[in-house]
């Protein structure tokens, strides 16, 4: 088969030749053209052809070597929920070649694209139930955008900007702000001079920001403290 090979590359240099007015085939590197004899060093290219041979033959053994005795040696690391171990992946993998290191690599590709956009199929899902939540609680989807409006047009008055997004991004949270605006009694209010009033639902939904318990954002978590300690003031001795 090699033979075979290499006497193919030589023919078509040779019939490059015939065809070229200089007789040097046009894509013949330099050192396999003999100008003064003007012909092909044929010894030096099929030692070039069979040393390329011999590098790619070694290539293949050095990574079969790599190669896990079985699919269940692949040592695999995986740091999130969303993906787990799958045997019939790791046993094509394995069928194919692939080295441990090789095996990780699929493992990580698929967790560096293919996770935005789970995260973003669950936050639009959370989203829409949580829509559908508020238009149940409301009676009607017209209903609940003039409670919305309503809401917003007094949150700008009474709350800050940062606590409506967290509350106002969960059906709990939105039902809690319809409350407090129907009692008029604000939630942290947005004049730091005027004495606050805190309410603990509101401080639970801060909570449930991933800015608390992922981030773990020291300002954010500093206003929930705070909000609690307004809340429940330790009695002085």
């Amino acid at each position: 088969m090699e033979n075979n090979n290499i006497n193919n590359v030589i023919e078509n240099y040779k019939s490059s030749a015939d065809n070229t007015a200089s007789g040097k085939p046009e894509r013949l590197p330099e050192k396999f053209w003999d100008a003064e004899k003007n012909a092909i060093r044929i010894n030096e290219l099929i030692e070039d052809y069979l040393s390329l041979i011999e590098r790619d033959e070694n290539l293949i053994e050095d990574n079969l070597r790599h190669v896990p005795e079985s699919f269940d040696k692949y040592d695999i690391s995986i740091d999130n929920d969303f993906f787990v171990r799958d045997d019939d992946v790791l046993k094509k993998l394995h069928d194919s070649g692939f080295t441990n290191e090789q095996a990780q690599l699929v493992y990580d590709l698929a967790q560096e694209k293919i996770l935005p956009i789970l995260n973003d199929l669950t936050v639009d899902f959370e989203a829409e139930k949580q829509f559908e939540k508020l238009i149940s609680h409301f009676g009607s989807k017209e209903r609940f955008d003039e409670v919305a409006r309503q809401i917003s047009a007094w949150a700008k008055q009474n709350i800050s900007s940062e606590l409506y997004d967290v509350l106002g991004s969960t059906y709990e949270g939105v039902v809690t702000l319809y409350k407090m605006m129907s009692s008029n009694e604000p939630l942290l209010s947005k004049d730091n001079g005027a004495k606050e009033k805190v309410d603990e639902t509101a401080l639970r939904e801060m909570m449930k920001d991933p800015r608390y318990w992922r981030d773990k954002d020291n300002s954010y978590i500093e206003k929930i403290r705070k909000g609690f300690e307004k809340l429940y003031p330790e009695t002085e001795e």
